[in-house]
């Protein structure tokens, strides 16, 4: 049941809504909420939800014994095994038939192949439920004694499908004791609002225009990098759509989940982007695979590849993935040792009497010269995240092979008549400007700070997004009633 639908919009949502808030009673909530979580996930997955609460159980017993246990080696032992149960199960379901296929071909075998319907989540929630076994052992988290609130955690339905991957040591606070007023709710419902408008209103529209382009007769380079830009764009504004709505209905029930996305377009290096792009994924990675593995402290080219490597496999079970990864794990160790350093250095550093027009105009010019590339290495790293079947092939078309040349009057009537005003319309809705995405933090935050909780200034602020999501609610329902489904591109992974 996607956010974007008539049924969760306007069925399942405020039927929850009435139950959780027509009594104060704090079980009575963990129970409507953790009962229509299951039923959220069960509606799309009838049977799987059985795993899932398997998975809850097991790695719930997992962190009762290691808690229990005062001895270290059996502690460890405990967490190795609910590890490997964890990924043992993410490998059967979503890498079994990948690993059977690539036996077959290099050692000229026919093992039978076995295929299984994927779970939807899978790959987000046995991350979470990694995680939290992960920090009990650590000590970062205090184990928890009930099932049930735990199997709330893993199963809450705001991030079960599609993330942020909401680690358990940021919310155990929150399963027993949350704060829950109308000004977290309203600031809920229009974080709603705005990321179903970012799904509908312009994913949506980038969806159509990727298919459009690589739908074309023949292949031109202008037609496969513009296929490649509004997939890009097509990705973020689907993926960061449902972040915001997912970080919106935690707050409709007193959860404040961490940011997954922070204008990721407007980053000047591969490094900073990934700091800014899918947040959830990479702390994730950072703290249990990157500094375990020793960090900048030991081997950092190496834990690097390592890093990125999992991070492609993570995403599905094909070779553009990993190729994706390792593009990523060359790019970031070359920027590490070359490109970052190159950077930070000014003119007049091995020049001291250099004008200080000319290391002004130095530092403009490097950043728009590493604004640029970041978007290049983005654009082309999301081609090769898209094309998962004739990769060599399609890659090739992006650089002129086996194209029918840089462009053709159909493509550029194409691109000049339909796609500029939407092009238009994502470069507004998300910054690749850095002046303007920083201009914009800081708009934000100052009006934050001077709206407060009273006053005209915060009445002003709460007509205005009363009205914001009416509008936006109103034209996307509008939208939706006359669209075909069109599912959020991460439940695929």
């Amino acid at each position: 049941m996607p956010f974007s639908d008539l049924i969760f919009l306007y069925g399942f949502l405020p039927i929850l809504f009435l139950l959780y808030y027509i009594r104060p009673n704090s079980l009575w909530r963990q129970c409507v909420l953790t009962v229509f979580s299951l039923f959220f996930y069960a509606f799309g997955e009838p049977l799987y939800v059985f795993l899932m609460i398997g998975l809850v159980a097991a790695d719930w017993g997992f962190g009762l014994l290691i808690h229990r246990t005062a001895s270290q080696k059996r502690r460890k032992l405990w967490l190795v095994l609910a590890v490997a149960s964890n990924l043992g199960v993410l490998v059967f379901y979503k890498y079994l038939g990948f690993l059977l296929t690539t036996v077959n071909t290099v050692f000229n075998v026919t093992i039978p192949i076995f295929s299984f319907v994927m779970p939807i989540g899978i790959s987000f929630f046995t991350f979470q439920t990694m995680s939290y076994v992960i920090d009990v052992y650590r000590g970062d988290a205090e184990v928890q004694k009930s099932m049930p609130r735990l199997l709330l955690y893993v199963s809450l339905f705001p991030q079960l499908i599609a993330g942020p991957i909401v680690r358990y040591k940021d919310i155990e606070d929150q399963l027993d004791d949350r704060t829950v007023d109308l000004p977290l709710v309203q600031d809920g419902i229009f974080r709603f609002a705005v990321g179903l408008a970012k799904k509908i209103w312009i994913a949506d529209h980038c969806g159509k225009a990727v298919t459009m382009l690589y739908g074309l007769p023949e292949a031109t380079v202008t037609g496969r990098w513009m296929g490649a830009v509004f997939y890009t764009l097509q990705l973020y504004f689907d993926f960061s759509g449902y972040s915001d709505m997912a970080i919106g209905l935690g707050k409709m029930f007193g959860f404040r989940f961490l940011e997954n996305f922070n204008y990721p377009l407007i980053s000047s290096s591969a490094t900073e982007f990934w700091r800014r792009w899918h947040m959830s994924l990479g702390t994730f990675f950072r703290d249990y695979v990157y500094i375990p593995l020793g960090g900048n402290r030991h081997d950092q080219m190496r834990n690097i590849f390592v890093v990125w490597f999992l991070t492609g496999l993570w995403h599905g079970a094909a070779w553009n993935f990993i190729l994706w990864g390792l593009f990523y794990g060359v790019l970031l160790s070359w920027e590490k040792t070359s490109f970052l350093p190159f950077m930070k250095r000014r003119p007049d550093d091995n020049w001291p009497e250099c004008p200080p027009i000319l290391v002004y105009l130095s530092r403009i010019g490097k950043r728009i010269l590493a604004h640029g590339y970041t978007l290049f290495i983005t654009v082309a790293g999301f081609a090769i995240f898209y094309f998962d079947h004739d990769l060599l092939k399609n890659l090739g078309y992006l650089v002129g092979i086996g194209t029918t040349g840089f462009s053709d009057m159909y493509v550029s009537s194409v691109v000049y008549e339909n796609l500029w005003l939407l092009l238009f319309a994502c470069i507004l809705a998300c910054p690749v400007c850095p002046a303007a995405g920083k201009w914009l933090q800081k708009g934000f935050a100052r009006l934050e700070a001077r709206t407060g909780k009273e006053g005209t200034a915060y009445a002003a602020e709460r007509i205005c997004k009363t009205a914001a999501v009416l509008v936006l609610v109103g034209i996307c329902t509008v939208m939706m009633a006359g669209n075909t489904y069109s599912a959020f591109l991460y439940f695929r992974f």
